[in-house]
């Protein structure tokens, strides 16, 4: 007898009609989309998502032409222009990363029944700002080297440049794309991601010598730190982009001392006070004391109506 078949999944035909091109690629309605998958059985609808995602990337290599093309592993879905071999590495990365992340924040989201997550590479920095800036109002784009796009159906676009610097940028993005759900400070957020960052690729050693211990002194204060905790300081085009980063990390190394606190401090912080509610909570103090480990006594704790916000 032969065994019933399964529904079917959605297809790259049935789903073309949703793909217009916009400002030079595929760009996915979406909304039409949900109500698509909406109306198939739900114990499905993460594959149907996957699906979809599929479409949406397939549609985008066959725009883009040779030699870009999408291929898949357990978890995600990769487009990227390049040869087999430096694909399998970058695949291989993906799934890599994304495990260790994930172990190392167990429990702190629910990442079960998730549909495929997407990685979309470019082979040069004006295709990447290019598509990204779609997302970003009057075509205004920040610099950057990649960026997890947390809109619709969220994922992670970088320019392609070498391994290890491809690496380290997917390892960074893929822990926001795990933080997406979470109302984190942008500093904790960022934190997070230099960390992993780090720790995936060892390409960052965290070390402050006198000269930068220094530099930092010169920029923080007691207004500058309200840009910290609100993250403004992380838009900023000067010194102090940079000095933010190094800052968050060192916040990060400090406050995951003791592994179950500091996931405890992640699920409660909020970016409206900048986190500080949850350390008062957790650790039992201001983060304003955190900073004075760092740079001695001072105003440093967020104010309210520094009026924080987050990506």
């Amino acid at each position: 007898m032969k065994a019933p078949s399964s529904p079917l999944l959605l297809t790259d035909e049935a789903l073309s009609a949703h793909m217009p091109i916009a400002e030079g690629y595929p760009r996915p309605q979406w909304s039409a989309i949900g109500q698509i998958i909406g109306s198939l059985p739900s114990e499905l609808a993460h594959e149907h998502w996957s699906a979809a995602a599929r479409a949406w990337l397939n549609a985008t290599a066959r725009h883009l032409g040779p030699p870009y093309a999408m291929r898949e592993t357990p978890r995600f879905l990769v487009l990227s222009p390049l040869v087999a071999r430096q694909a399998e590495l970058v695949e291989r990365f993906v799934e890599r990363a994304w495990k260790q992340i994930v172990t190392q924040l167990d429990g702190l989201v629910d990442d079960r029944g998730d549909s495929k997550g997407v990685v979309m590479l470019f082979d040069t920095q004006d295709a990447y700002y290019q598509y990204s800036a779609f997302f970003y109002p009057d075509g205004e784009h920040p610099l950057s080297a990649g960026v997890f796009l947390n809109a619709e159906y969220g994922h992670v676009a970088i320019p392609y440049h070498d391994i290890p610097e491809t690496e380290a940028t997917i390892a960074h993005e893929l822990t926001h794309c795990y933080l997406r759900s979470l109302p984190i400070p942008l500093w904790l957020n960022e934190g997070l991601a230099v960390t992993f960052e780090n720790e995936i690729c060892a390409n960052r050693p965290l070390r402050m010598d006198p000269d930068r211990l220094a530099e930092h002194h010169a920029f923080w204060n007691e207004e500058t730190i309200q840009e910290f905790w609100s993250g403004d300081s992380f838009r900023r085009a000067d010194e102090g982009l940079d000095l933010s980063y190094e800052l968050a990390r060192y916040c990060v190394r400090a406050l995951a001392h003791d592994r179950e606190p500091f996931l405890e401090f992640v699920r409660a912080a909020t970016f409206e006070d900048g986190g500080e509610a949850a350390a008062v909570a957790v650790y039992g103090g201001s983060l304003g004391g955190l900073i004075e480990q760092f740079f001695g006594p001072g105003e440093w704790a967020p104010r309210l109506d520094s009026r924080p916000r987050s990506d």
